[in-house]
């Protein structure tokens, strides 16, 4: 399914776009070999990491840590699930997940053209006392998911 609104597409992206971040004792380590860019957040309540792997001529995966404080996980999610419903996007996955002893939520879906649609995953953690942590990989359709990623977010998920 392909999704024709870049501005919801651009947010996620965004608000996925962190690897490395640090909120309180919370690390996310992102996977070997990929470039990392981290980003300094004029708001402490946000902390933002990215990394890359280049795409050969195609579009680069992504992986994106966002450490937010001020947003409660909750409201989140529920602003995720209405902009899917308001703009009639099929998830392929929209599912309760166990990170960090937590209930969290996993939402993939597909955007862009036909033959250039991009699979983004989106991983919600809620963050003690309050608070979110995503994590959002994205790649292209036809690219298999990048198993360093799997292990990277699997480790991130397992720590208490």
């Amino acid at each position: 399914m392909t999704f024709s609104r870049p501005s919801l597409v651009l947010s996620l992206a965004f608000a996925a776009s962190t690897g490395l971040a640090f909120a309180a004792d919370v690390a996310f380590v992102g996977p070997p070999g990929w470039s990392h860019t981290g980003q300094e957040s004029p708001d402490q309540t946000r902390r933002f990491d990215q990394w890359k792997l280049g795409g050969g001529g195609g579009p680069a995966q992504t992986v994106t840590f966002i450490s937010d404080a001020s947003t409660a996980y909750a409201d989140a999610l529920a602003q995720i699930k209405k902009n899917f419903s308001e703009n009639h996007i099929k998830a392929s996955a929209d599912a309760d997940i166990p990170c960090r002893g937590k209930q969290g939520h996993v939402i993939e879906f597909s955007s862009g053209p036909e033959g250039k649609e991009i699979i983004i995953r989106r991983i919600l953690v809620p963050q003690d006392p309050n608070g979110l942590i995503t994590i959002t990989y994205a790649r292209a359709k036809d690219d298999p998911d990048d198993p360093d990623v799997k292990k990277s977010i699997d480790t991130f998920c397992k720590a208490p």
